[in-house]
């Protein structure tokens, strides 16, 4: 990175401002919601050396489940329309979960958002978070949530009343972010102001609107959702532009910042700070870290590119609808479902599928271009998949992630597989049968004679075995039995794994010292919402997200 020159320009405008004491040292945030929502990711970004301070997602003192999937959908390439609802864990969760990553990469602030359904619930949100908050950014500004965010945003003596209750009880600085919904910018900046605030952020999402499939039917399970991405650009800008007029305070810009441009066009109307979230979808943390780092350099004279490179032609969140061939019984709450058609993908790599006005969810396939899911019975979702019949629609979206590489010619290849999670670890035997030197498949109930004849066809010598109640763990006692008889073998094996966690943990056990870490390749079965790298639902201990960053991983 060339030197900061760009940085040293703007931040002249933090001097002499509440802002001035949290030591921000580089320009860049990624806004509320988006990205950093786990602590565990926080913690990560933190060391990207563009990334000046830390923004939590919008917090409340009871925890708030949000609404169901589908949150998010790209209805135009870089545009979204989003709905999470605010979901998150509480504030004291949250509060106990971050406190042990602090303090963040060289001291960076943590700017904690919250959010209430009245001025009291405010100042109680913000008194929890006291402790790890290095500022407060007040979230009045969501469009799609009743009883918050822009409904409180709306009511000036609330607003009023927020920012001098948290800023007296707290001695934090206090950051409202406003709507472009509201209007009238510029007077509630002056309100803002006059209340005690130390900054603004602009801008949050625009909206509502609704996004349809090709079918008519609302896509979003909240059928309303904010709209984020490149197509936003023009109303942040007016939006910071009319408020750097009315007032004297530094401004965090966010909304479709994309390039080097949009932040030259942010700077020139008055921001001081610039948070970048939708241009970030889809990039797995190498590629976010290279995106800031590209910027940055761009802005101090280097390379001209966009970060981002070419504008996207297509959607990452493009539905295809096709038909159910079969849903077949195999076991206990298992079953299998067969899709007419679907695109191709690697082993362990991941769709969406969706039924309207019921949910997505995300699988793994036993079988791609003719779609085949091992499906577990847990929930609404998947009971109305168990309810479906031959010649049923159904809608898919992807694949996404990473899946497990491809072996090298003549390296064999160990694979372990538990309950659902068989499905790629079954693909992965059907794309590579002669680099399969031992197979293992674990089931907590009996799978009817047809299934368990179809996993031999497919791979010969697998070890089909069922963990009876008293016999918990006996696939991972095989395995290593087989190991400890085979040790040479296995050492130069690659082994893919995809199954429950306590089973993955207990395999990586087990194999430790035995094969080495890097050729441990892990697919993990986390809750996934979005698939592009933007709820943070899918964080890792590590601050990684699953849905980019995996879903298979090794632990070298």
């Amino acid at each position: 990175m060339t030197d900061n020159k760009f940085w040293q320009l703007t931040q002249d405008k933090l001097v002499g401002t509440g802002l001035a004491g949290l030591g921000i040292r580089a320009p860049f945030t990624i806004p509320s919601g988006i990205v950093t929502t786990a602590p565990s990711v926080i913690s990560a970004i933190a060391k990207l050396p563009e990334i000046g301070f830390l923004t939590t997602k919008t917090l409340s003192l009871r925890p708030r489940a949000g609404y169901r999937e589908p949150v998010i959908h790209e209805y135009y390439p870089g545009c979204f329309v989003n709905a999470v609802g605010l979901a998150n864990p509480g504030a004291e969760v949250f509060l106990r979960t971050m406190q042990a990553l602090l303090p963040l990469h060289e001291n960076k602030p943590l700017v904690v958002s919250i959010m209430g359904e009245n001025p009291q619930e405010f100042l109680d949100c913000a008194l929890v978070l006291d402790p790890i908050a290095d500022a407060f950014e007040l979230n009045l500004s969501c469009p799609h949530v009743k009883g918050a965010g822009q409904s409180i945003g709306s009511d000036p003596e609330a607003v009023s009343e927020v920012i001098r209750s948290i800023k007296v009880r707290t001695r934090k600085p206090v950051i409202p972010k406003l709507s472009p919904n509201l209007g009238d910018i510029a007077g509630m900046a002056r309100l803002c102001r006059d209340s005690g605030a130390d900054a603004l952020s602009l801008i949050n999402t625009v909206g509502p609107g609704i996004a349809l499939d090709q079918e008519g039917n609302p896509i979003l399970s909240n059928v309303l959702g904010g709209l984020s991405g490149s197509g936003i650009l023009p109303i942040g800008i007016k939006s910071v532009r009319e408020a750097s007029r009315a007032v004297d305070l530094p401004i965090i810009a966010s909304g479709g910042i994309g390039s080097a441009d949009d932040v030259r066009s942010y700077a020139s109307v008055g921001a001081s700070l610039f948070a970048i979230g939708s241009s970030l979808a889809g990039l797995s943390t190498p590629q976010l870290a290279n995106f800031f780092e590209r910027l940055m350099d761009s802005l101090n004279g280097g390379q001209q590119n966009s970060p981002q490179g070419p504008v996207r032609s297509e959607r990452r969140m493009n539905y295809m609808k096709t038909q159910v061939i079969e849903n077949s019984r195999l076991g206990a709450g298992i079953f299998k479902l067969v899709l007419e058609q679907g695109p191709a993908c690697n082993p362990g790599m991941y769709f969406f599928l969706r039924l309207p006005e019921v949910g997505e969810k995300p699988f793994s396939p036993a079988w791609d271009t003719e779609p085949v899911y091992l499906v577990r019975k847990v929930g609404i979702f998947t009971e109305a998949l168990e309810k479906l019949q031959s010649g049923d629609s159904i809608y898919m979206r992807g694949p996404y992630g990473n899946g497990f590489e491809q072996p090298w010619p003549h390296e064999s290849v160990v694979l372990v597989g538990g309950g659902t999670g068989t499905a790629p670890i079954l693909m992965a035997a059907r794309r590579w049968p002669n680099s399969v030197f031992r197979a293992f498949f674990g089931f907590s109930e009996q799978v009817n004679d047809s299934f368990h004849k179809e996993m031999l066809q497919f791979v010969p010598s697998a070890n089909i075995i069922y963990d009876r109640p008293n016999e918990i763990g006996k696939v991972v006692r095989s395995l290593a039995e087989d190991a400890c008889s085979h040790r040479e073998d296995y050492s130069r094996s690659r082994v893919y794994v995809c199954g429950p966690a306590a089973m993955m943990n207990a395999v990586y056990a087990v194999l430790d010292g035995i094969v080495p870490p890097e050729r441990i390749c892990i697919a993990r079965e986390d809750i996934m919402k979005c698939g592009i790298g933007l709820c943070g639902t899918c964080a890792t201990e590590q601050g990684f997200r699953s849905c980019v960053d995996g879903p298979v991983e090794t632990r070298a």
